[in-house]
């Protein structure tokens, strides 16, 4: 039975921070019930719509995304998933990840939570600088955060994400020790490191346009980089992807499903899935899939054949990520080719530059190659 991962959107959040171009609604503190009920609805009839293959298939992860899920009532996403449960083939040992924000935790929604089998949390903190989250527009403090991280741990979950960003207008290298040193004393058993980057149509975006913020240089931004490297290599953290570390036997597995390539389906407004070498997305916006939903029809918008030659780039772009890097000899089983023969001149070439290094017939980058990815990548896909 084939296995896959499972992501669910709940486009919902209190506020929308000023650097996000992600599918989501601010609701306020005020909720909008009828808009949160009349979606959560929707939903678990997009799941009916989907049941034949969700009875065909083995869910080995699940991760609910949003917006953010836990800012709506937790019987909400207790009652989804129980109806998820219902109609699909779940795995014993499937990994349940809900994103969540500081300050939307109660003790209630933990119980939603546990009682609907949900074992992972990821939650993002950003920075500990009070000052820097105001900017960005996060409304929780570093306080804030603290409450929520141990009331989590309290509730019994032994498996928790926290999210940093680095390169953050008036970000300085002292901010970034902070950070760190005080999220290693918590000891999340996974760290998620992203640099800010600004998506046209964000207030962010619009504000550096107009020089009111400054972002930090290349140079600064990746001194960033490298001291997060560092630090929690020191602190027993493994970096297994270009973004992502984690304790001994703690990565994403629903991360991996993406990073390795194989199907996922998405569930939700503005989804994405790629089932079957078929690659689709949902409705963006919101009226028209509750409409579509409510027809009994799939909400699809866009939906494209992926090609044997486009799959095996992707697996290469996506394998690269991974710092155990691309296995040759299962690349060349899935596909029946001889990849390092077929692609010898540029491995060699990338070599030769030190982006790429060769071991135990593995393909990896370097940290160079690292830091150049994008120059990697772009190598192979001129093939």
């Amino acid at each position: 039975m084939e296995k896959i991962g499972l992501y669910i959107h709940i486009p919902f959040c209190h506020s929308k921070c000023a650097y996000c171009d992600f599918s989501s609604y601010a609701i306020g503190n005020a909720q909008n019930e009828n808009a949160i009920n009349r979606y959560i609805r929707a939903l678990s009839n997009e799941m009916d719509l989907y049941e034949e293959t969700l009875r065909n298939v083995e869910i080995e992860t699940l991760f609910i995304g949003g917006g953010t899920p836990t800012c709506i009532d937790g019987k909400y996403i207790h009652e989804m998933i129980n109806h998820l449960k219902k109609i699909s083939n779940i795995s014993e040992t499937v990994e349940v990840t809900i994103e969540s924000n500081p300050g939307t935790i109660t003790n209630e929604k933990l119980d939603h939570y546990l009682s609907a089998g949900i074992n992972r949390f990821s939650m993002g903190l950003q920075t500990t600088d009070n000052a820097l989250l105001s900017s960005i527009g996060r409304i929780h403090d570093f306080n804030t955060f603290v409450t929520s991280f141990r009331a989590i741990r309290e509730a019994g979950i032994k498996n928790i994400n926290v999210d940093i960003m680095f390169g953050l207008p008036g970000q300085t290298l002292e901010n970034l020790h902070h950070t760190l040193d005080t999220l290693i004393e918590l000891s999340p058993e996974h760290i998620s490191a992203y640099a800010l980057k600004l998506e046209e149509g964000t207030p962010m975006y619009e504000a550096e346009k107009k020089g009111l913020i400054h972002m930090p240089d290349e140079d600064l931004e990746r001194t960033m980089y490298h001291i997060i490297i560092e630090v929690l290599k020191k602190s027993g953290y493994n970096q297994y992807e270009i973004s992502n570390f984690s304790k001994k036997g703690f990565e994403s597995r629903h991360n991996l499903v993406y990073w390795k390539n194989k199907p996922y389906l998405g569930l939700g407004l503005a989804a994405h899935s790629k089932m079957e070498q078929v690659r689709f997305s949902n409705e963006t916006i919101m009226s028209r899939y509750l409409e579509k939903i409510e027809n009994g029809e799939k909400p699809v918008i866009d939906q494209v054949v992926i090609s044997e030659r486009e799959d095996l780039f992707e697996t290469i772009i996506l394998g690269l990520r991974l710092n155990e890097g691309l296995d040759i000899q299962k690349i060349n089983e899935r596909y029946g080719i001889d990849f390092y023969s077929d692609n010898e001149d540029i491995i060699n070439s990338l070599r030769h530059q030190g982006l790429v290094q060769m071991t135990d017939d593995n393909l990896k980058l370097t940290l160079k190659g690292i830091d150049l990815s994008n120059q990697v990548f772009l190598a192979f896909m001129n093939d």
